[in-house]
């Protein structure tokens, strides 16, 4: 077969089957090209929606959270730096007696509970970081303690205190007995976690969800069960084989 050969000036001696080639390279780039546009718009119009969203969020979330501050400040609550508040919450009781240390995360629901005013009883201190997820109540008479950068999950409940059981009294006339509670730094309780009067949970422990804590636990393990229990170390050795 005859090669095509333009003498013309300026034009190249190619065989057909090159011309062929390159035509549908050319038109391939062009599809390539058309998809990729029209992608790009499609994300582009998703893209700018979902980024205003999540700076109007952002947004929100600082003025609230700046706002919330103030008030909460002006009740005589003790509330650190770069505090986030993902919604409000409820301090019962003396907010005197609370204090929520620097860039600490308290979502919507949170109730801190210190029992009356004036002399009055208890005090919460949450440390630098600690993150207290939805619905979490910290119920103190006498001192609750919480470190930096420790978790509470979902539904978490605290207290330092019960009624009495004396028969012949109305429950409601009982006194209160309290202790002091004492979560260490790096703490993670999971959901619904329950822990009671008088007892320390040590640094860098996690407690599985629902676990029930009403004796103290060492640091650096996991516990889990109703009464929580250490089941092993944090890294995954188990308590037989430690040394």
């Amino acid at each position: 077969m005859k090669e095509y050969d333009d003498t013309s000036p300026g034009t190249l001696a190619l065989p057909w089957g090159a011309w062929i080639g390159c035509l549908a390279h050319d038109a391939k780039d062009v599809v390539k090209t058309t998809a990729s546009q029209s992608l790009l718009e499609r994300l582009g119009e998703k893209g700018v929606r979902n980024l205003f969203r999540i700076a109007l969020e952002i947004a929100w979330r600082h003025a609230f959270s700046a706002l919330y501050t103030v008030w909460l400040r002006t009740l005589g609550a003790r509330v650190g730096r770069k505090v986030h508040f993902y919604g409000p919450m409820r301090l019962i009781g003396d907010p005197r007696r609370v204090t929520i240390g620097d860039e600490c995360l308290i979502h919507r629901g949170v109730r801190l509970w210190t029992h009356d005013y004036g002399p009055g009883h208890g005090e919460i201190v949450l440390g630098r970081r600690v993150m207290l997820l939805t619905d979490v109540t910290i119920n103190s008479f006498v001192r609750v303690t919480v470190g930096d950068f420790t978790a509470f999950g979902d539904g978490c409940y605290v207290q330092d205190n019960d009624h009495g059981t004396e028969p012949g009294t109305p429950m409601m006339l009982q006194p209160s007995h309290g202790a002091p509670i004492e979560i260490g730094r790096d703490v993670w309780l999971g959901a619904r976690c329950i822990v009671l009067k008088g007892v320390t949970v040590g640094d860098g422990t996690v407690v599985g969800a629902a676990g029930v804590v009403v004796k103290s636990l060492p640091a650096g393990v996991v516990a889990v069960g109703m009464p929580a229990r250490p089941v092993k170390h944090r890294g995954g050795e188990p308590l037989s084989r430690a040394a």
